[in-house]
């Protein structure tokens, strides 16, 4: 094993663990001209090694992950050949991870559930990655439990309530290892653009008053969130997230309108700004935005994954408030946009330990 090497466990195999995998293969070979973060404290892409997966839907679990990132209903496109690793996809916790609309796209499998603390612990991940569809809280709860039994660092990609419940950061406190969440924020997605947009408008002078940010999305998270309260919990983690952007109250919209099976993996987001500037002058933006929800949340959980290896090597325990602002919606504290990307790099540099 390289000395670099980072043992990480998935738990959900949709697109955005597809897209992952493809990434570290996809890295390996080069391409770095394309990154931000080519090497972050010394780690590359291709160091996170895929030890342990879980999922519910017999088409993956089973099999390799190599051929599961691939199986329906996962629509993610191929853009590099995945060798086989070893890794099975093991049977995970039903509980709330089927939505009424995915009922009848998730073939659950007739396999018993693993015990999940004991599968972390003798693959040697050193954190797991909640990569779940929205709204599963009781299912995440568990994996949460599982992570705390095995020692290991947690990293939240959903908006489920994890690194915002007081209970679990202690419990993870005291065991000193690192939790980073809630909500991944994708690296060119809907929330970190508008909230940007938002930002130089106000820098400008110009007063918001009203807007919205409204998509339509093919994967399976897009179905998954139709379902009323999985939506609101959505909307409403994009929502506070925007709003937080800007110093004064504003009326915001976000979240999905609707799924289009036939945009596979991409997201199409429209943008509308109206606010008011000098003279009283009326300022509309009106923008379209057509993303790969899978490359897109990708490329900021392979930061987030190593900087949850450089808070592990450093012994730092509970949340890590820097990279959780700006890698993530609903971070336990805020911080402006800058300002997050500010002390993320601060900390990776070990300029401040949190």
């Amino acid at each position: 094993m390289a000395h670099n090497t980072i043992k990480v466990a998935v738990a959900g195999v949709g697109n955005l663990t597809s897209a992952l995998i493809q990434a570290i293969e996809y890295y390996r070979e080069g391409h770095e001209d394309e990154l931000m973060h080519p090497r972050l404290a010394g780690f590359v892409i291709s160091d996170i090694e895929v030890v342990a997966a879980f999922d519910i839907d017999s088409r993956k679990v089973g099999h390799d992950l190599s051929e599961a990132v691939f199986a329906a209903p996962n629509n993610k496109v191929q853009v590099v050949n995945v060798p086989k690793r070893g890794v099975i996809v093991k049977m995970g916790p039903v509980l709330d991870g089927i939505s009424e609309y995915t009922e009848d796209v998730i073939d659950v499998s007739d396999e018993e559930p693993v015990n999940l603390a004991e599968e972390l612990e003798q693959s040697g991940a050193e954190l797991l990655v909640l990569n779940t569809p929205s709204g599963s809280q009781k299912a995440n709860n568990a994996y949460v439990k599982a992570a705390l039994e095995a020692g290991i660092g947690l990293i939240n990609s959903t908006p489920s309530q994890v690194v915002r419940d007081n209970k679990v950061v202690r419990e993870f406190s005291a065991k000193g290892l690192p939790i980073l969440g809630d909500d991944l924020q994708s690296q060119a997605g809907g929330t970190v653009f508008h909230k940007g947009v938002l930002e130089v408008l106000h820098e400008q002078g110009i007063k918001v008053k009203d807007t919205y940010q409204l998509d339509v999305s093919g994967g399976l998270e897009g179905l998954t969130t139709l379902d009323y309260d999985r939506r609101t919990l959505k909307r409403s983690t994009k929502e506070n997230s925007i709003k937080r952007s800007l110093p004064y109250e504003t009326n915001v919209a976000a979240g999905t309108t609707d799924y289009l099976d036939f945009l596979g993996s991409r997201r199409i987001g429209h943008y509308w700004i109206k606010g008011k500037g000098f003279l009283g002058h009326q300022v509309k933006i009106d923008i379209t935005m057509q993303t790969d929800d899978g490359s897109n949340g990708a490329a900021a959980l392979v930061d987030a994954i190593r900087a949850c290896k450089v808070a592990l090597a450093r012994g730092i325990a509970g949340p890590v408030k820097t990279v959780c602002a700006h890698l993530f919606k609903a971070p336990p504290s805020y911080l402006s946009r800058t300002d997050a990307i500010e002390g993320f790099d601060e900390f990776i540099s070990g300029e401040r330990q949190s």
